[in-house]
């Protein structure tokens, strides 16, 4: 499994004395309220001289429970360890990923071409044995030239126009065998590059994560860009 570690440069404070408060953490950005929508703000508590930051509703933080009533308050460690645990989770779905690629590469560019191929031939079969026959019948003296000039014409435009067809899908079929072995080779970088995020990254989880939606105290959910969704346990600290 391939390992995304890096050291993290420490993250200015977001409270100031001021009480202002700096995006710099992905989270300021990404964490809303399930109860009302607002956005979470990063807030440091200090207690017996030790920092802890944690994250609250900023409805809560600038109106109390006027307008939100009981959504609560996220201890920043657990919280990280939760996100971290459904990005992990999200890449592990990378062979089902695969999986569909293989099915459409199976279905889509393996069948169209050759499928119309097959009917081609088939009928090219066809008019050159029809050709013979008359050719037989001629020969036989069942029946002259001149009566069949007609037919003779009318199988030569079909085989000229099925002959010209036929390359061209030869061709394309050559290109989807092209692209199979590119779409494969991709297929085998997904299979094969899994990668375990083992610390909490600021710049990564802005790029991957559109959205975290605070359930409660113990729940969050992780929408990723694309929709897809992971349910993750915030551990109580």
């Amino acid at each position: 499994m391939k390992r995304l570690s890096r050291e993290i440069i420490e993250s200015w404070e977001t409270v100031t004395e001021q009480g202002k408060y700096s995006s710099k953490y992905a989270l300021t950005d990404l964490m809303i309220c399930g109860e009302c929508g607002t956005p979470y703000r990063r807030v440091v508590w200090r207690q017996h001289g030790t920092k802890n930051p944690v994250w609250r509703c900023i409805s809560r933080l600038d109106h109390g429970s006027k307008y939100c009533k009981s959504s609560p308050t996220i201890h920043e460690e657990p919280l990280h360890r939760a996100i971290i645990q459904a990005v992990n989770e999200f890449y592990d779905c990378g062979d089902d990923v695969a999986k569909i690629l293989k099915a459409n590469v199976e279905s889509v560019l393996a069948g169209m071409e050759q499928s119309e191929i097959n009917k081609i031939e088939d009928r090219l079969k066809e008019i050159d044995k029809a050709r013979n026959d008359m050719i037989s019948l001629i020969t036989s003296g069942s029946c002259d030239e001149d009566t069949l000039d007609n037919e003779f014409a009318k199988l030569y435009e079909e085989e000229t126009q099925l002959s010209g067809k036929l390359l061209s899908l030869k061709a394309q079929c050559k290109v989807s065998d092209d692209t199979k072995d590119k779409i494969e080779s991709t297929i085998a970088e997904i299979e094969n590059s899994r990668f375990q995020l083992e610390a909490f990254d600021d710049v990564l989880i802005r790029k991957l994560i559109e959205c975290v939606k605070v359930i409660s105290k113990t729940e969050i959910i992780i929408i990723f860009k694309g929709g897809y969704e992971v349910k993750a346990e915030v551990d109580k600290k």
